[in-house]
Order: C-alpha cells, then structure tokens, then sequence
C-alpha cells in the first residue's frame, strides 16, 4: 500500500499573520520512527558491547569454555579455512602459469578458466599431501624409535649423568652437594618419581588401559574425520574463493558507509599481508631450521637428530621464546647421554639461532608485522598468557593488526588537528603552539608559555581568585 505524504507549500507557510513556529514545514502522515529506530539500535548495540566487556573481563573462564566449545565443534571446518589461506599462493603460481601457457595457443573461455582451476587446485593439494606422506614416511617412525629408545635407557642414562658428576665433582670439587649426597638424592627421587608416574598412569590396570586405548581410538577417528573435513572445505572454498571474497566485501558495504567501510576493507589487507606472510615465513623458516639442525647433528653424531630436529623445528614457529622453548628438553635429553655432547649441541643451537634471527629470518619474514622487538615480547607473552601455546602463535600477528589499527587512527586524528604524524617528530617535543600547531622541542625552543596561552589555559583560575 502506497502512503500518502502531503506538506504545505512556500505560500502556506508565508501567510500573512502567522508566528514564525507556524510557519515551520508541517507534516502530514504516519509516524517517521526512523530517527528513534536508530538511536534504539545504538542503544542496543551499547548494552551488547558493554555486555560483552563485562563477560569478557569478568568471566574469562566461562567466555574461553565457550569459544573453546565453538571451535571445537567447528574444528574440521576451521582447518579447512587455514589450509586452503596457506595453499591459494601455491594455487594461484599454478593457475598463473596454466592461464598464461593456455592463453597463448587457444581462448580462454569461462569452462577453460574453471578446467584451469581445477588443475591448480589439484596440483596444490598434491603437494601438501606428499609433504605430509614424507613426513610420516620418513620422520614419524625414527621419531617413535628415538622416544621408545630414550625410555628404555633413561635410568642407564640417569647413572652415567650421576657418574659424570661425581667425577667433575672429585677432580674440581666444583659440585660439593655430590660428595654430601644431596644431588644423587635429588636425581634418585626425581628418577623414582618418574616411574611410579608412569606405571601410576600407564600401567594401572587393564581398565585402564582399556578405557585410554578407547579414548584414543576416539581421537584418532575424530582427528582423520576432521582432516578429511578440512581437505574437502579447502577444496571447495579454493574453488569458489571470489564468491567469498565477493560476499564478504558486499556484507562489509551493507553494514558500514563507503568512507568506513574503506577503512575496513584497508585493515582486511593488512591483515592479509600480516597473517600470510608471518605464517607462511614462519613455516619456511621452521622447516629451513629443522633440516640444518638434523643435518650438523648427523655429521657431528650428536644422539637423537630425528627427534631434537623435530623439537626445534616446531617451536621455532612461537617468535622469540620458540628457540629458548626447543632448546631447553633438547639440552637435556642430550645432557643424559653425554654432558660434552650437550655442551656441543648448546654452542650450535647458539649459532643457528643466531643465523636465523639475522641472516634468514629477515630474508623469508622480512618486516611483515611491523613490530619492533618489545611489542613481539609484550604480545608474546600477554596472549601466551591468556591463551597457552596458541596464543604465543598467533599472538604476533593479532597484535600487528590491532596495532596497525591504532596507529592509523592516531594518524587520522593527527592529520584533523593538523599536526605531524611522523614519530620522530615527537622524540624532543616539549610543547605545541597552540597558535601555529609548531612543535617545539625541548632543548632549543623552550620558553615559558606566552599570555595568550596563559590566559587560555589559566582563565577559569585566575577569574576565581579575582
């Protein structure tokens, strides 16, 4: 049904003998509750916010129970998402070189760029899943035999350590608590504890062990479907990715305005840059590490290369604590067979940390999140410790774009009082000219404040004491 909307014209409300309030625009009609919708949906959106700040900082516990809930009922299809970010570079180097070697003899048509498709994304997927073959062809079996041999011998390894000691201790007299007993107490207890530990929890009873069997078998089956989940959701996605992108950009546009919503759209870039180019170095650098590491280990014989390779290689991914991480159980495993051997390890393990962190860290990474050391420590270790291990992960990369964020509207309100942005302009500011919006530095502009700046800062004091 169609409304009606009528007002009065020019002439009406330029009648002779009318106020000025009657002579105002008069509307005839319903009700427009348009102006009172929005301020409702402010207020609406107010109470959701503080809601969620509330919950947030007072039920931390409960909020993380229940996004741990949501993720891990969406676990499969989160995967996917993460696999087919990490294979579209691999997919779109393919689907470049097919288009170009295609265009070149025939016209592509909309059913050649979608065969192009498919071929890329074959390809993509075939060489993750032979990078995953390799690794359980050739790592996982010599990393159950280093672990299987590492329990079997771990008490003659406990022995020799407590030898090697008791010899440094009667050569040096470096280590007297040795001669009084206290050490070999100490490595006894620590060693004894261990073993009721394990026949405690491994070795309880066939119920036991049935039940953790069970609960393993459990995993496992869910740990297959969900992989096969996330392969099939990758592919689909890898498939069907400008829809997504389309849809996401559309849904973007319908909520904000043009001028916000480029905002948006500018902080969704950097975070792509952010987010990709950290992980997929970080994998790089990690895989670089673990293969040098395995290498100098097995040329200069030094016990358990599969398995220490592997320690080194996988923490390398948390940024700056994940060398410290690796090293440490790494030291010791070593320490338990031979203390000069560890003591080799630990001089390596110093120099490869070195090499990564200036030589090929900074070639693969390079400066994609822009932070400086002290805000990858302070991220590290504020969502480490809100959310263990996964949050020193992706800890850096969050806090790159929420600080990318703060900068560029720190900067906007800068350029609105037309002030500089740069930084270092900042480094010897004194004060500001009110007047001129001149920085004044600290050494060769100082000077006490003028009297208009007096009277402007001061008016409200010195009316009140006259």
């Amino acid at each position: 049904m169609r409304v009606n909307r009528t007002y009065m014209t020019k002439q009406e409300n330029n009648q002779p003998g009318e106020s000025p309030s009657e002579k105002k625009k008069e509307y005839k009609g319903p009700w427009d509750i348009r102006p009172y919708l929005a301020i409702g949906l402010t207020a609406v959106l107010v109470v959701l916010v503080c809601l969620a700040i509330f919950f947030f900082i007072f039920r931390f516990q409960g909020f993380t129970e229940g996004v741990s809930k949501i993720i891990s009922s969406l676990r499969g299809i989160l995967f996917g998402l993460l696999l087919a970010y990490l294979l579209n570079p691999v997919m779109t180097f393919f689907e470049k070189r097919f288009r170009k070697k295609y265009a070149a003899k025939h016209v592509l048509t909309q059913k050649k760029e979608r065969t192009i498709r498919v071929l890329s994304v074959v390809c993509a997927m075939a060489i993750f899943l032979a990078i995953i073959a390799v690794l359980l062809i050739l790592i996982v079996p010599n990393l159950v035999n280093s672990i299987q041999e590492l329990v079997l011998s771990m008490g003659d390894k406990v022995d020799a350590l407590m030898s090697w000691l008791e010899r440094l201790s009667e050569k040096g007299g470096i280590l007297d608590n040795v001669r009084e007993g206290r050490l070999e107490t100490f490595v006894q207890d620590a060693f004894k504890y261990l073993q009721d530990w394990l026949e405690q929890k491994l070795l309880s009873g066939e119920v036991d062990i049935f039940s953790r069997v069970t609960a393993g078998v459990y995993t496992a089956v869910q740990f297959i479907f969900n992989a096969i989940v996330g392969i099939i959701v990758a592919v689909y996605v890898m498939m069907t990715k400008e829809k997504f992108v389309g849809q996401a950009k559309k849904l973007v546009y319908a909520i904000f305005r043009p001028r916000l919503g480029n905002f948006v759209m500018e902080i969704i870039h950097r975070a792509d840059d952010v987010f990709g180019g950290f992980f997929i170095g970080k994998i790089i650098d990690s895989l670089i590490i673990g293969f040098i590491c395995f290498v100098v280990m097995y040329i200069i014989r030094l016990p358990y290369p599969v398995l220490i390779s592997v320690i080194v290689g996988v923490t390398n991914i948390i940024p700056f604590f994940g060398p410290y991480i690796g090293a440490i159980p790494s030291l010791v495993l070593i320490l338990m067979v031979s203390p000069v051997q560890a003591l080799y390890f630990l001089i390596f393990i110093i120099i490869l940390q070195q090499v990564d962190g200036n030589i090929i860290g900074p070639k693969i990474l390079g400066n994609t999140t822009g932070l400086s050391p002290f805000w990858v420590i302070f991220a590290c270790l504020l969502f480490g410790g809100l959310f263990g291990v996964g949050g020193m992960i992706f800890g850096v990369p969050v806090f790159a774009v929420i600080y990318y964020v703060i900068k560029r509207i720190a900067e906007h309100f800068l350029r609105r009082k037309k002030l500089p942005e740069d930084t270092a302009e900042y480094v010897h500011l004194n004060r500001v000219d009110i007047q001129t919006n001149r920085i004044e530095e600290w050494e060769k502009d100082r000077k006490p404040l003028n009297q208009i700046e007096r009277n402007s800062f001061f008016k409200k004091k010195e009316d009140n004491e006259s």
